[in-house]
């Protein structure tokens, strides 16, 4: 059921921008298969996996960056910026979900991932002031819902203990 709530939930977002969820779907495809492999993945250093796996992510990015690159920022505050970002929301739970694949099935961490998306719908309408219409409302309302659906189990057994 779980499932079903995430997946109206996305069609809803498709809703409002089509491209946009076909760039989400393929994100979250290639991230699924990423866990699927990790999860196999026993005898590596987490870490030393992880650092493999950015540099293979930007050399196959490189070839765009000259189509949509931009001026070149001077500013210290952006690049002190940007470094916060990549390591508390990029290198820290990319690492931490390594080692969350050694004690929970793959499908319970791909779940739970679907909370930084929300995460950054609060923070977008409350901190930036991003307007918002019913339908994206509906859609994350729907993706948590299936969350909480998908972890009721642990949820619950940890209150009642």
């Amino acid at each position: 059921m779980s499932v079903f709530l995430s997946l109206f939930g996305c069609i809803l977002l498709s809703y409002t921008n089509i491209l946009d969820m076909f760039y989400s779907s393929l994100i979250g495809f290639t991230y699924a298969a990423y866990l699927v492999c990790q999860s196999q993945n026993k005898q590596f250093d987490k870490f030393l996996i992880l650092n493999f796996h950015i540099v293979l992510s930007a050399l196959i990015l490189s070839p765009f960056f000259p189509a949509y690159s931009g001026p070149v920022p001077t500013e210290f505050k952006f690049y002190f910026f940007v470094e916060i970002i990549a390591v508390i929301y990029t290198i820290v739970p990319l690492l931490l979900n390594l080692f969350a694949l050694t004690g929970i099935a793959s499908s319970k961490v791909g779940m739970i991932l679907n909370i930084n998306p929300i995460i950054a719908f609060i923070l977008a309408s409350t901190v930036y002031k991003e307007p918002l219409n019913l339908i994206q409302i509906c859609s994350y309302a729907l993706i948590f819902l299936a969350v909480i659906i998908f972890n009721a189990k642990e949820i619950f057994r940890l209150k009642t203990e």
